[in-house]
């Protein structure tokens, strides 16, 4: 896995947008579902939809609009807030990355190999 940087912004104690956050809402919008998403990221449906919940009340505006079930099932998609909210994150992430691009190559060419036997995650 290649070396990363991981934002994380605090509004405060409880209300934050951080990496795997951001990477729902981009599953959600990709695959159209809540459901799929979470599949896709190995997170239990009720788990992704209690995020998404705490996440849409975070913001004045709705980062989120859901179609409830009938024949289909139901169906998700960003508003454009939503989907304007992760291209600022993506693209905050983006600049940090060059800004910590030397000391991270300093930083990478010093990074020890993992003992065998031993996983770090």
């Amino acid at each position: 896995m290649p070396t990363r940087v991981v934002l994380r912004i605090d509004f405060d104690k409880e209300r934050y947008i951080g990496h795997g956050r951001i990477r729902l809402l981009e599953l959600i919008d990709e695959h159209g579902s809540i459901a799929k998403a979470a599949a896709a990221m190995e997170m239990s449906y009720k788990r992704a939809w209690y995020l998404i919940d705490e996440f849409n009340s975070t913001f004045s505006e709705p980062i989120i609009a859901r179609q409830h079930g009938g024949k289909g099932g139901g169906s998700a998609e960003l508003t454009p807030f939503g989907r304007e909210l992760v291209r600022q994150y993506r693209a905050m992430e983006a600049k940090a990355l060059k800004v910590f691009e030397k000391p991270l190559a300093f930083m990478e060419t010093r990074v020890a190999r993992p003992r065998r036997g031993r996983r770090l995650q």
